[in-house]
């Protein structure tokens, strides 16, 4: 049955849209269950089926090692922010040149 009320109807619409997308955790977490699940179809009888569960396992493991290595490079770029936020609070030395720098 459609919504009687098409300005509430957009209005969920909306919300739906504007939900949160979910986070890398989460996205590793199930990333993970799937990988689980895909790793169990490996042995089954069917050969159709264990080859689509190498496809799968190949292809989650790709992504995964993708997810695992941007959660290490969040966490390290939060450690240079919080050395970085400690430094400005003291007077500010000027921009520092690398080797090689003109």
């Amino acid at each position: 049955m459609a919504n009687p009320n098409p300005t509430q109807a957009r209005q969920t619409k909306r919300a739906r849209r504007r939900s949160s997308p979910g986070t890398l955790e989460e996205a590793r977490a199930l990333l993970w269950r799937a990988l689980t699940r895909a790793g169990e179809l490996l042995e089954e009888e069917d050969p159709a089926l264990s080859i689509k569960a190498i496809h799968a396992v190949s292809q989650g493991a790709a992504a995964y090692a993708r997810i695992v290595e941007i959660g290490e490079l969040e966490a390290r770029i939060a450690a240079l922010e919080g050395q970085t936020g400690e430094e400005e609070a003291g007077p500010t030395p000027g921009p520092r040149l690398g080797r090689g720098a003109a």
